[in-house]
């Protein structure tokens, strides 16, 4: 069989186009990337109102309305840096992103050595009854997140207190007997081993830290009085804002933000909350049990958290926990 020189042209130029196009592909996407992108596609501040979010980084989306078909799923972030010979440079394709030191003015949770866990220095109160169902309902379809919060129990001093107000008072009815008995239980701390205010204070929390894989726990379910906007002189829940800020995600779960932050080089400190606004619940961000999942550069105080909703919508920050990637919690050196 013989073949015109015209018809083995063709072939070749065929050929060249299809690698030229596979090539195209690649190229392509490199530059649409979420690691090219500024933010990691986040547009604007996640405290902000307009602001919209770079990405999904848990598998299944909860809606399909156009909003949501707008939002890309994460793409692991800096792969395509990882992808060419000079991965060696970034330190998120070899083991993980550094570890830092724990911020200051945080007094973060921590286990004690029979398993009772530290309250929190913030507890949680009431928001305003316009957003309370909506927490109520953020909270229950987020196990990962309820659970952090639900660590926040009776202090060991109020326990210890309730055991020596029973002990002076034999006479007591069986009624306060049954309420000590139950505060003793729910602080699953054995009577013999309750610890006095005074020891309890002086457990480090490095050598005892709550930690969720890598990170430690600097804050949960963190509130503070606002000081201005819609929620002025009310406790409000409050998250962070910082110079350090990154991007920020949506998840369905702590874990799924603590992995996107493994993947984006820099990335120490995730603040996570959800940002209840019930005027605005169609869009990803305010959807009922999905988290924002804010990322910063290093780790932040509580210092930081003067974000309590409501500054420029009437939005309210819901179970707002602190992350920090820590030694104490075997993050990679």
């Amino acid at each position: 069989m013989f073949f015109s020189i015209q018809t083995i042209a063709l072939v070749a130029s065929t050929g060249l186009l299809a690698a030229q196009g596979a090539s195209a592909i690649s190229v392509e996407e490199r530059s649409t990337s979420l690691c090219n992108q500024p933010n990691y596609g986040a547009s604007g501040y996640p405290w902000k109102s307009n602001s919209t979010p770079g990405s999904f980084c848990s598998k299944n989306k909860p809606s399909n309305n156009r909003y949501w078909k707008q939002m890309p799923f994460s793409d692991s972030y800096d792969k395509v840096k990882c992808s060419g010979s000079s991965r060696g440079r970034y330190n998120v394709c070899n083991g993980g992103n550094k570890k830092t030191n724990l911020p200051k003015k945080c007094n973060p949770p921590h286990k004690f050595p029979w398993g009772y866990k530290s309250p929190t220095v913030s507890s949680s109160s009431a928001a305003p009854a316009k957003s309370s169902a909506a927490a109520s309902s953020a909270a229950a379809a987020s196990p990962s997140a309820s659970g952090a919060a639900s660590s926040a129990v009776a202090s060991p001093a109020a326990s210890s207190a309730a055991a020596s107000s029973a002990a002076a008072s034999p006479a007591a009815s069986s009624d306060a007997a049954a309420s000590s008995a139950a505060a003793s239980s729910d602080a699953a701390t054995p009577a013999s081993a309750a610890p006095s205010a005074s020891a309890s204070a002086v457990v480090d929390p490095l050598s005892y830290p709550v930690c969720e894989t890598t990170y430690q726990v600097t804050y949960q379910n963190y509130t503070r009085v606002a000081a201005n906007g819609v929620w002025m002189g009310l406790t409000m829940g409050a998250a962070a804002q910082d110079a350090s800020y990154m991007t920020y995600t949506l998840s369905t779960s702590v874990d799924d933000c603590l992995a996107a932050c493994d993947q984006i080089e820099g990335c120490v400190f995730v603040n996570t909350y959800y940002d209840v606004n019930e005027e605005e619940n169609y869009l990803p961000k305010h959807t009922d049990g999905v988290l924002t999942c804010a990322m910063f550069s290093t780790c932040v105080s509580t210092d930081q958290n003067d974000n309590w909703g409501g500054q420029d919508d009437p939005n309210t920050i819901v179970n707002s926990n602190g992350y920090c990637k820590s030694s104490a919690c075997g993050a990679p050196a």
